[in-house]
């Protein structure tokens, strides 16, 4: 941002100096009529006017930025409170599985040498 303004303060002096070494009058030729200028209004004029209108279409793109920062803080919201419920959801099973499995293991009672691992019977 700094930069920004430092850059565009040495272009307004360099543009300033240039328009107080052409202060001569010149005809500026209208639709309607013509009519006689001095060239540094005619400078300072056409610079501002070149500054305005960048700035209005810096601040429209400013403006769409701001829309779809706000759209996209909307779907993280979004997203954060699904996260959250299905984190809920995951504790919820987990639970209903640690009671199945005290169900299972307190109802049938199994010793370390009758269990039999899948995944052991796999690797053999």
């Amino acid at each position: 941002m700094q930069l920004g303004f430092i850059i565009a303060l040495l272009f307004s002096i360099i543009i300033a100096i240039f328009a107080i070494l052409n202060n001569e009058v010149v005809t500026i030729n209208y639709l309607f009529g013509e009519a006689p200028v001095s060239l540094v209004i005619v400078i300072l004029a056409s610079a501002f006017l070149g500054a305005l209108v960048v700035g209005i279409f810096s601040l429209v793109g400013r403006v769409k930025h701001g829309f779809k920062f706000r759209d996209l803080e909307g779907k993280l919201r979004k997203m954060e409170e699904e996260l959250n419920r299905m984190k809920k959801k995951e504790e919820e099973l987990l639970d209903q599985l640690s009671h199945l499995e005290d169900q299972l293991y307190g109802e049938e009672e199994y010793t370390e040498s009758e269990f039999i691992d899948p995944l052991k019977e796999e690797e053999e």
